[in-house]
Parts: C-alpha cells; sequence; structure tokens
C-alpha cells in the first residue's frame, strides 16, 4: 500500500507535464499561423499599393491600424479575402475624420495615377498587343480596382505615340482599340461591365513634349 501511496503524485505530474506540452505545441503552431498569414497578408495589401504595416494578427484575427479611414476598410477587405483569416477589425487613429466620397475617389486616382506611373500600360508599336510589361500592369491594376465600392466607375483612354505622317483617323482607331483591350481584361476579371468604358485619344495627348516615345503609346485609367 505505502508504495501505491508513493506513486500517487505521479498522476497529477503527468497531467501537469501533458499540460505544459500541449501549451507550447499550441503556442508553436499559432506562432506558425501568425507569420503565415501575415506574410501573405502584407504581400496582398502590396499588390494593392497600400501599406503593408497596416496590418497585425493575433492567431487568426487581424487588425488593420495607422491608416487614413478610407483605406482602413479598403485594407481589411484584402486582409479579410486572405485565406485563412478568421475576423478583420479596423482602428482608425483618434481625431480622424472619416473622408468624404470625392476624397476617397480623389485618393484612388492619385494610387492609380502613381501606379500607372511606375507600371505603365504599353503596347507593342503600331498594335494593341500588350507588352509583357504591359500585362503584368493590367494585372495591378486589376487588383487594385477590384477591391473598390461597386458605385465606382473608371473610364479607360487610349493613347498612341505620333508617327510623321501619320492618319488621325487611325490613330484614334488604334487608340480605341488599345482603351477596349484594357476595358476588356477588366470587365473580364469581374469589374461590372457598367462601371467601365472606354475612349481613344489618338495622338492628340502625348505625354512627352515630341509625342512619339514609347511612353506616349500607353493606357490611363480616370475614375469616375
Amino acid at each position: 500500500m505505502s508504495g501505491d501511496r508513493g506513486r500517487l503524485w505521479l498522476a497529477p505530474l503527468a497531467l501537469l507535464v501533458t499540460g505544459v506540452l500541449a501549451f507550447v505545441v499550441t503556442r508553436f503552431e499559432t506562432d506558425g499561423i501568425e507569420s503565415d498569414l501575415l506574410a501573405r497578408s502584407q504581400s496582398a495589401l502590396s499588390a494593392v499599393g497600400l501599406s503593408p504595416e497596416a496590418v497585425a494578427f493575433d492567431g487568426r484575427d487581424a487588425t488593420v491600424s495607422g491608416v487614413p479611414a478610407d483605406e482602413a476598410v479598403w485594407a481589411a477587405e484584402v486582409v479579410g479575402g486572405v485565406e485563412g483569416v478568421r475576423d478583420v477589425v479596423t482602428a482608425t487613429p483618434a481625431g480622424q475624420r472619416d473622408a468624404g466620397p470625392a476624397d476617397a475617389r480623389r485618393q484612388l486616382q492619385e494610387e492609380l495615377d502613381a501606379l500607372l506611373a511606375q507600371q505603365p500600360v504599353s503596347f507593342q508599336p503600331d498594335s494593341a498587343v500588350l507588352t509583357p510589361e504591359g500585362e503584368s500592369s493590367v494585372a495591378a491594376v486589376t487588383a487594385l480596382l477590384a477591391r473598390t465600392p461597386t458605385d465606382v466607375a473608371f473610364e479607360v483612354r487610349g493613347h498612341v505615340a505620333r508617327v510623321p505622317g501619320g492618319d488621325p483617323a487611325g490613330a484614334r482607331e488604334l487608340s480605341q482599340q488599345r482603351a477596349d483591350a484594357v476595358a476588356q481584361r477588366l470587365v473580364g476579371a469581374g469589374i461590372a461591365s457598367d462601371r467601365v468604358s472606354a475612349v481613344g485619344f489618338g495622338d492628340t495627348r502625348p505625354l512627352t513634349e515630341t509625342g512619339d516615345t514609347s511612353a506616349d503609346r500607353r493606357v490611363e485609367i480616370s475614375v469616375r
């Protein structure tokens, strides 16, 4: 009997050790999940031009903070679309004013302009065929526009480079084809067709002084 009594203390000790090991394993698993979700969420935010530093995680739950109110809502939608994220909350800095529709559209236009300046939608000479760089740019634009409110519309504007002795009608037709090509990509990616229009300006709105460079062979997008 005395031997049995001596072994009684082993049961609670075993339970304690089991509990500690379970806690350690759970903690490591949680840390791994957080790191994975954080990395993928930051990548998703960067892809649409938002700050990757705006998101933090506690397990599978995300908090978006440190950005303007209109960006916070957008960032929350982006993070919420990452597989594995359970919940997203936003924390708007104290005293910060929510942006109105006009402010939000202006900010979106600025983001679009910055994106297109860095990654122009470029085309092969004398065609509406996108270059590889143009393909990448359209993909980045699509990711950005896909997260915008459904009441925001876009006008895709096509342009061509000037050619000595070129035909104005032909230039306008090619610019329209370029605008149509990008507009079709946006619609094909899921943006409602009634939110996207396309117009060609020919070579009448050059980006450079001479108007005959690759930079003039482009597409711009205007927020409506």
